[in-house]
């Protein structure tokens, strides 16, 4: 989908090579990692997430490219929803996105 719209991209082993050890995910304080921003907007309940800019912006640049991008917006969907909804992390599990993404693939078909 990044071709269709002319982005360039690093690859992972570019990317591995250009972080270096910079980042790296690991256990925060005594107590264990349990998820990214989104996990931790839904843990608290916030009513918001953000995945409107990261898989919306896919969805988006799929639709202005001619490019079908059904799991990200069955992501997005779910996602905005459990905010939503206040509902915790894990409510919709992967059957779920997966059906929901096989709807949108059936959609998009000619």
């Amino acid at each position: 989908m990044l071709d269709a719209a002319g982005i360039d991209y690093a690859s992972e082993q570019e990317d591995a090579t250009r972080r270096g050890d910079l980042m790296t995910i690991g256990a925060v304080g005594d107590g264990e990692r349990a998820g990214a921003s989104s996990w931790q907007s839904l843990k608290r309940g916030s009513g918001s997430i953000e995945t409107d800019f990261l898989n919306g912006e896919i969805v988006l640049l799929g639709r202005l490219h001619g490019v079908p991008t059904p799991l990200n917006s069955a992501i997005q969907e779910l996602a905005v929803q459990a905010a939503r909804s206040r509902l915790p992390p894990a409510t919709f599990d992967a059957r779920e996105v997966l059906s929901l993404a096989d709807s949108r693939r059936a959609d998009a078909s000619p």
